[in-house]
């Protein structure tokens, strides 16, 4: 790695100083685009296993300039965050709470460096934040997104009612091996067990079929609202955009089953510039070298050779 790391800070339009780390190239060309890596949630500016700090050394490599700042009442970052309730929290930042300050740092961005063209990334809220903000702002190229939520959370969210297949299938083979612990019977025994979700994963009517995902879409959902019409407003602009998953993640089974399946003759029919790429038993954040190196090459291809810009 052979770049210049800045720190420093930037006044969003409510006032508040932003915290921001960025990496500049030295003897590389610098490409047309800076790359924003956006924060997943209450992980800031690094994100878990300092994630962002890695993809940030390997995406200077390749001559982008890269940002990592913290969102306002996150990391150094002056602001506060009202909600008592993490899940509270998430279900602002799947609404768009962070758009703005993502505004406010590509228009810094650009006085700094000149460069009004911008790939967005991030893992999870980051990921969202960053769709959402495409839809906002025409200097957003591209999208990086890993592991996008398509659903709300909420403190007032019953978790076992839209569990998806994919969910429900690990959760019963979970406690099927559970069978013969003991400790998994005295936590049954002494009502320490959730009775609601292990009755719904062991006695479940027939699977839905994929027909009958594509008709259940309905109002009584937890999909998130603004996330088919930011989606579509993309491929309509044809940006650019690469969904990387990761396998053992619930994420992925949500964004099939409530998103992909439910529109998957709408999407078929899309000559659009988006990517689906899923790194097998991965968890949400890659922790394991192996996920991690994956999830990379996947980004970098889809720079080099897919995406144009630069």
């Amino acid at each position: 790695m052979d770049s210049t790391i800045e720190t420093e800070t930037f006044e969003n339009r409510n006032g508040e100083l932003l915290f921001v780390i960025t990496h500049v190239p030295n003897h590389v060309a610098q490409k047309d685009a800076v790359i924003l890596l956006l924060s997943p949630g209450v992980k800031m500016r690094v994100a878990p296993h300092r994630l962002y700090n890695k993809m940030a050394d390997e995406f200077v490599n390749e001559g982008y300039i890269v940002a990592r700042f913290d969102f306002s009442g996150l990391g150094d970052s002056e602001g506060e965050i009202e909600e008592d309730l993490l899940a509270d929290f998430y279900n602002t930042v799947q609404f768009g709470r962070y758009v703005k300050d993502t505004v406010d740092a590509m228009d810094w961005a650009e006085r700094k460096y000149g460069k009004n063209k911008f790939i967005l990334a991030g893992l999870c809220g980051g990921a969202i934040t960053g769709l959402l903000t495409g839809q906002a702002d025409e200097r957003v190229e591209a999208l990086l997104s890993l592991n996008i939520p398509v659903i709300l959370d909420g403190s007032n969210q019953d978790k076992t009612k839209y569990l998806t297949e994919g969910q429900l299938d690990r959760l019963k083979k979970n406690y099927l091996k559970r069978l013969f612990n003991v400790n998994s019977w005295l936590r049954f025994l002494t009502f320490k067990s959730d009775y609601k979700l292990l009755l719904k994963s062991l006695i479940r009517k027939n699977k839905k079929s994929d027909n009958d995902k594509q008709q259940d879409n309905s109002a009584d959902s937890n999909l998130n609202p603004l996330f088919e019409p930011a989606f579509m407003y993309w491929i309509e602009k044809s940006k650019n955009m690469l969904l990387i998953f990761s396998g053992s993640d619930r994420l992925t089974w949500e964004y099939n089953e409530k998103f992909a399946i439910p529109n998957q003759d709408k999407l078929a029919a899309i000559n659009g510039r988006f990517e689906v790429r899923v790194v097998d038993e991965a968890n949400h954040i890659f922790s394991y070298k192996s996920w991690y190196e994956e999830m990379m090459k996947l980004s970098l291809q889809w720079l080099k050779n897919d995406y144009k810009l630069g």
